[in-house]
């Protein structure tokens, strides 16, 4: 059953901004209604049913604070970090969306608001950047660090990633490891050879009784 407000019928299910009529709870002695909004935050509470309805409450408390955390950050470097990672995820006119947005990228309900990605990562530390630990995941949590510079490089998508034994590296961290040029991996991959023998051709060669002088 709705009750009448202005000639309006309000029920349970009827949203204004961020709240959601739930219930009616009881009229004062003027007949002012009182109904119990949940909000998009998730937190419920009993409002005076004119001033949701006109608009002079649009939140549970939460849209207050939200605007002063982000007005006292607005110019602050983990703000335009944030806001750039929405851009490229959500923006078509940005110039990096194709290489985001445009191929699947999102960023996890969660972080829409700035406030929950400053809770979960915290102030960004010197000389490190946002990076995606899988490059074909999305934006979230779990999926999120600071990384250096050499981190950033080495976890390109553009990055040729090589799995051997279980263990999975791009080309230069092999060639570091196994003491083997980079040029030559890749001529090896290029010429069809598996990931093993691209990988242990030299020991490859000495268990068939060949002396190894240089690679």
């Amino acid at each position: 059953m709705g009750f009448v407000l202005a000639k309006i019928m309000i029920k349970k299910g009827d949203r204004f901004n961020r709240l959601t009529a739930v219930k009616f709870i009881r009229r004062d002695k003027k007949s002012n209604q009182y109904w119990l909004f949940k909000c998009d935050c998730g937190g419920e509470k009993i409002i005076f049913l004119t001033s949701v309805k006109f608009g002079r409450t649009k939140s549970c408390g939460c849209l207050i604070i939200e605007k002063k955390t982000i007005h006292g950050m607005r110019y602050a470097n983990i703000y335009t970090i944030w806001a750039s990672m929405c851009k490229r995820c959500n923006n078509k006119n940005n110039k990096d969306y194709k290489n985001y947005g445009g191929r699947g990228i999102k960023i996890c309900e969660s972080w829409e608001k700035f406030e929950n990605f400053y809770a979960d990562m915290g102030e960004r530390p010197k000389d490190r950047s946002l990076d995606r630990i899988n490059n074909d995941g999305n934006y979230c949590k779990e999926n999120c660090r600071w990384a250096t510079r050499k981190e950033q490089v080495n976890n390109k998508r553009t990055n040729h990633l090589l799995t051997y034994k279980g263990k999975t590296q791009n080309i230069t961290q092999w060639s570091k490891e196994l003491g083997i040029n980079k040029s030559t991996i890749r001529q090896r991959i290029l010429r069809g050879w598996g990931i093993g023998k691209t990988l242990n051709f030299g020991n490859l060669l000495k268990s068939q009784g060949f002396k190894i002088i240089k690679e």
